[in-house]
């Protein structure tokens, strides 16, 4: 199972491409990433949809704010 990753330096708003390193294992050269499996556990090719459901998960998450116990909610 492959897995494609994109990163982003903290700070960058992310309104161009080359704000981003991309790569099929993680950059580590950012701050911030993103990384999924080209496929699910199921073998089944994941969309866009998919992953921008799970963004929106993601971003419900932080912004309620109980998982993070040391950094101030936003």
């Amino acid at each position: 199972m492959a897995a494609i990753s994109f990163s982003i330096k903290r700070g960058n708003d992310g309104f161009k491409i080359a704000d981003f390193t991309s790569g099929v294992l993680a950059p580590n050269a950012d701050d911030i990433e993103f990384r999924f499996n080209t496929t699910d556990s199921n073998a089944a090719v994941l969309t866009r949809k998919d992953l921008v459901k799970a963004l929106e998960a993601f971003l419900r998450l932080i912004e309620s704010g109980p998982i993070f116990t040391t950094t101030p909610i936003l």
